[in-house]
């Protein structure tokens, strides 16, 4: 007799479990060494019925011992079924879990069958995805890309969903929380509707790409970078963007800013003037003194600061979309041919299309290089307690996620920057490609590889520059203005040629007038923290914080080093102290944080919360200045979306 195995409870014989790995399950018999399963024989149709029916074997369940695995049949017929075929479509199917039972309504065995191929192709690897230029697939999270970032902010479409025409937020419907889902185009927001590239030719759709004005409009409002101060450029910002304005109900008119999502022709020939000098820079400036004004409860001045400033970043985005726009069609092109070599198959075409090619190739390159040094510090550092910070603070936060969405580890990550430094070599290699592109996007090819200032500024002078037939100056402009507009690109993974590509500026600039940096003292803090030196300074204060909040419960909460945890009791009562602190009940029982459970129970008022100091550092506690502007500081053109939580009311029971 063949020797028997045990496997949640049931008795088989080894026979019976290769027949179960190699047969289908039609062909699948049930073992006889243990005969009386059926061994009588099933002649009527009441004898099948009774075999299958659930309240009949109950009852029989109930005489017999739980412990048997022998099934006697008391049926009237006991002998064979003389068809094999009547046989096994009568026999029980093996439930498994430690018992035996039958279920009428399965038509097959449920013992899992082994077979020789899978039905579904195997799911890639992740390294597999990022090499074929497809992005990481992960529930609920958009994945990384070799050209594109990993987001958790971001909403995936669902199965079936087709992809918006423009990106737009959405709200998640498992969370509540609102989310982007990416579109297939680049919005405009002035219009609210996708970006519209020339149809006139390549020259305009370049010109989109890299505006400028005609020679009398920029001698119209170009700054003199010499004298030029932070509070002129200012007001001859608002002057360029103030217009006559008419309230069609009453009739009255006056001169103001545009209301959302409008804009003037003269504001924009002005930005894009002065786009060198403008940028991200004035962006930074226009909130400092927004803030400044507000801390020192100067209502009026803070709301039109506030106003100018939402133009301006509306200004921003409405130049920039074309160039964001023309960066997207290259992902599409370079994405999904990562690791092609034959760079004139997917990288050619128009001017102004090899330009954006090339700008993410390279933005590819500088993004995976950083990855790489990360992973070469994480690898390099000991693990032990003197590193902790260190391993939090270097690299991408999101490789901490459950299920990482990114390539992280430097194996796989030198892989794809080898590849990626491989395609830009070979976009450069290809004259046809790379020869004729803007003379800024040619300098940043030759500039990186050499080290050092003086040797970056000798050779711009007496190398490029004349080969190029380009003026020096004009080429440091051409520079700003390329960073202005990767400056409006999301940071990852264009941020690192972003960084580059500012340095290139100020190396540059070094001993000519562009090096002056009227900004410095309103956004670096460089003369001090008080509102008589530091024309950008604004007094920040602490704030009460809700006794479940999580500010006081870290601002609370014990350190607990590494290896001086102290007892499991010890460790025990501080976990549950904490959790008594954030959410407002013990692991042991009590009262729930809901104030509309607790009966009659007088709810008293807290008493304002003492920040630590060091955390408070001596700044004043609850100015209230932030909420100055009150409903004015709400987001301009953002609608307020009312949930049916907001129209709950406490009730005292």
């Amino acid at each position: 007799m063949a020797s028997s195995t045990s496997i949640g409870g049931l008795l088989f014989s080894s026979a019976a479990l290769i027949a179960a790995l190699s047969l289908s399950a039609e062909g699948f018999v049930a073992p006889s060494s243990h005969s009386s399963l059926a061994s009588d024989r099933l002649t009527s149709e009441s004898s099948y019925s009774a075999l299958y029916n659930r309240e009949a074997r109950r009852k029989e369940k109930k005489k017999k011992s739980r412990s048997s695995l022998i099934i006697d049949d008391d049926d009237e017929d006991s002998t064979p079924a003389s068809n094999p075929q009547t046989f096994k479509k009568q026999e029980p199917i093996l439930l498994g879990g430690g018992e035996i039972g039958f279920d009428s309504e399965v038509g097959e065995s449920k013992i899992p069958v082994a077979t020789s191929a899978s039905s579904s192709p195997p799911k890639k690897s992740k390294l597999e995805q990022e090499l074929s230029g497809e992005r990481i697939q992960e529930d609920g999270i958009v994945g990384e890309s070799v050209t594109s970032a990993a987001s958790v902010s971001d909403m995936p479409l669902e199965p079936g969903m087709m992809q918006p025409d423009v990106t737009t937020v959405v709200t998640d419907p498992d969370t509540g929380i609102a989310r982007i889902q990416q579109g297939k185009y680049v919005m405009d927001k002035v219009t609210g509707k996708a970006v519209v590239l020339s149809s006139l030719g390549p020259e305009y759709r370049l010109a989109q790409m890299f505006p400028g004005v005609p020679p009398e409009v920029r001698e119209k409002y170009r700054f003199d970078w010499k004298t030029v101060t932070v509070p002129e450029m200012v007001e001859q910002l608002k002057q360029a963007c103030t217009v006559p304005l008419k309230n069609s109900q009453t009739g009255k008119e006056w001169l103001g800013i545009p209301p959302f999502p409008q804009i003037s022709n003269p504001a924009v020939d002005f930005v894009l003037a002065n786009r060198d000098y403008l940028g991200h820079r004035m962006k930074k400036t226009l909130g400092r003194l927004k803030l400044r004004s507000q801390s020192q409860f100067k209502k009026e001045e803070a709301a039109e600061l506030r106003e100018l400033w939402k133009h301006f970043l509306l200004l921003e985005d409405h130049i920039s979309a074309p160039f964001r726009q023309l960066m997207l069609n290259a992902e599409s092109k370079v994405g999904p041919n990562f690791g092609n070599l034959d760079m004139k198959s997917y990288c050619n075409g128009e001017l102004y299309e090899r330009t954006a090619n090339y700008l993410v190739l390279k933005s590819m390159v500088a993004h995976w290089e950083k990855k790489y040094n990360d992973a070469m510090e994480l690898e390099a550092l000991p693990d032990d307690e003197g590193a902790f910070m260190a391993q939090l603070y270097t690299g991408d936060p999101k490789r901490y996620l459950p299920d990482p969405p990114i390539i992280f580890r430097l194996a796989e990550v030198s892989r794809i920057t080898s590849m990626a430094q491989q395609m830009v070599k070979a976009f450069v290699a290809e004259e046809d490609l790379f020869n004729d592109l803007p003379a800024e996007v040619k300098f940043i090819e030759s500039a990186l590889s050499i080290k050092g200032g003086t040797a970056l500024r000798q050779f711009m002078l007496e190398d490029f520059c004349p080969n190029e037939n380009v003026d020096p100056a004009s080429l440091r402009e051409g520079l700003k203005r390329l960073y202005q507009q990767m400056f409006n690109m999301q940071i990852d993974p264009y941020g690192d040629l972003t960084m580059t590509l500012w340095n290139l500026c100020v190396a540059t600039s070094v001993g000519t007038d562009e090096a002056r940096d009227p900004y410095e003292e309103y956004i670096a803090n460089a003369k001090g923290t008080t509102y008589e030196n530091n024309p950008g300074f604004f007094q920040t204060y602490t704030f009460n914080h809700d006794k479940n909040s999580l500010v006081r419960f870290l601002d609370s909460s014990k350190t607990i080093e590494k290896g001086t945890a102290g007892s499991t009791e010890d460790l025990t009562r501080q976990i549950q102290g904490e959790a008594m602190q954030l959410l407002g009940f013990s692991f042991g029982g009590g009262g729930s944080p809901n104030p509309a459970t607790r009966g009659g129970e007088t709810l008293k008022k807290e008493k304002d919360y003492v920040v630590p100091e060091d955390r408070a550092i001596g700044r004043p506690h609850m100015m209230g200045w932030l909420d100055l502007l009150g409903d004015d500081e709400e987001l301009t053109g953002v609608k307020t979306e009312e949930f049916e939580a907001d129209k709950w009311e406490e009730v005292n029971v």
